[in-house]
Formats: C-alpha cells, sequence, structure tokens
C-alpha cells in the first residue's frame, strides 16, 4: 500500500482548497493531479526525444553476446566471436573497394552510408560469411577424413588455450619454440587452417579425390592439386547448407 493511499483513508488534516465556484477540493486529490501532471510532461518529453532520436537516425542494435549463434553451416554452429575474426580479416577489403568504387575514406559514418544499394558493413559481413563458410567446409573435410576429432569452435578454443600453455612451459624450461611464444586467436586460427589445407591436399591426392596426371612432376604437380583443392572446397562452400540468424548476424558490429 502506497503512502499517497494510507494519507488517503485517515481524516483528512490538509487544508482544502476553493474552486472557482465554492466548491472545496481535498489536498491530496490536488498532489495527485500534481504528480499526473509530471508523469504527463516527462512522457511528451521522452516522446519528444524519441522522435529526435528517430529523426537523426535509426540506432544501432545492441552487440549480441559472443556465444550467440550467427549461422549454422552444415550443421555446425558459427558464434559471434568466430564469425568476428573473418570480419576484423575482411576490414582492409572493404576499405579498399569502397574507397575504389566510390570514393569514399574512412569516417564516423563510413561502415553505414550506403554505397550502390550496400553498406560498408554490409559488404563486410557478407565477405565474412562467405569466409567462415569455406572454414567450415575445411573443418568438416578435416573431421571426414580423421584429421581432426571436431569440428566445433569450443573444440578450437581448446585446443588454442592448450597451445599456449604448452609454449609458456616450454619457455619456462628453456626448451626451443618455433613460431610465437603465444598464439593469439586469429592467428592461431590461421594456422590451424592453413595446417588442414596442406594435410587435406596430400590426404585428398592419395585417396584419390584429387586425381593428378602422370606427366606432372615437382612444382607443377603441387600447383596443381592446389587448385584443384581450392576448387573442390570453393564449391562444397557454394553447396554448403547455411542457415543465418539473421537478428544476431545484422547486429553483429563493424567498425
Amino acid at each position: 500500500m502506497t503512502t499517497s493511499v494510507r494519507q488517503a483513508r485517515r481524516p483528512s488534516t490538509t487544508p482544502q482548497r476553493r474552486t472557482a465556484r465554492g466548491r472545496t477540493v481535498p489536498g491530496w486529490a490536488v498532489a495527485v493531479a500534481g504528480v499526473l501532471g509530471a508523469v504527463v510532461i516527462t512522457a511528451v518529453v521522452l516522446l519528444t526525444a524519441g522522435h529526435r532520436d528517430a529523426a537523426a537516425g535509426t540506432p544501432a542494435p545492441l552487440a549480441p553476446p559472443p556465444t550467440a549463434v550467427v549461422a549454422e553451416i552444415n550443421g555446425q554452429d558459427i558464434p559471434v566471436r568466430e564469425f568476428t575474426l573473418y570480419l576484423a580479416q575482411e576490414r582492409a577489403a572493404t576499405f579498399a573497394h569502397f574507397r575504389q568504387a566510390y570514393g569514399v575514406s574512412d569516417g564516423p559514418d563510413f561502415w553505414t552510408t550506403p554505397h550502390g544499394g550496400t553498406t560498408p558493413a554490409a559488404y563486410a559481413r557478407k565477405l565474412a560469411l562467405a569466409d567462415v563458410t569455406r572454414a567450415a567446409v575445411v573443418l568438416g573435410l578435416a573431421q571426414r577424413h580423421g584429421l581432426i576429432a571436431d569440428p566445433g569452435y569450443d573444440a578450437f578454443l581448446t585446443s588454442w588455450t592448450a597451445e599456449n600453455a604448452r609454449r609458456r612451459d616450454a619457455v619456462a624450461a628453456h626448451q626451443v619454440v618455433y613460431g610465437p611464444v603465444q598464439y593469439t586467436e586469429a592467428n592461431y586460427l590461421n594456422y590451424v587452417l592453413h595446417d588442414l589445407d596442406a594435410r587435406l591436399e596430400t590426404k585428398l591426392t592419395r585417396s584419390g579425390d584429387i586425381t593428378v596426371p602422370d606427366r606432372l612432376k615437382g612444382q607443377d604437380r603441387q600447383a596443381y592439386v592446389h587448385e584443384r583443392y581450392r576448387s573442390m572446397t570453393a564449391k562444397l562452400a557454394r553447396s554448403a547448407r547455411t542457415r543465418v540468424a539473421r537478428a544476431v548476424y545484422d547486429a553483429v558490429p563493424v567498425n
């Protein structure tokens, strides 16, 4: 029960006001009217501010959490955390495209200003989705051919943490460490994918999935296998079963 209601039930000791016609109005009614008036004024102010914000442009949606699923590719969930790594990799390509095609440069509204029917943010997300689709295809192939046990991003993060721990222990023991003392998440992802590409080229050639003419030797053979492998994974990426969580996808920030 509120204080105003309890006071209303007691004998009134508040001076009463007279209206223009001589009738009295209880003091509590005047107070309530004042409160209601303040609420109305506040609502009008907020509504006006909302209209001003709308006129200035639609506010950006809240960024989704890192674990939110951006897309499902061949049955594998792609979390925001993974997707943002590919977005970061496509920043330079996006800047270059819009500078060359439309003569625009970086600025406060660069990512949200449309050119040619699309914004730089939407363009970068499209490139990142293509990248992550190919990565999902490579990881799926690697699992199918026994190179990895789990193609999921959680498994990758576990591997990344373990590898960095191994490197810290090796440095502490004064052992030789090849490469960085500690991998960043993005660098380790690139390392894993490049390593799997090389191992899959060998695996698929030995299994007969990639056939090589006998006349090709040495570097010519290697280049041929590489091209065939890239063509195969590109075709698999184009035909991948992809379901995009559009609300999450559109809310992933690009800046």
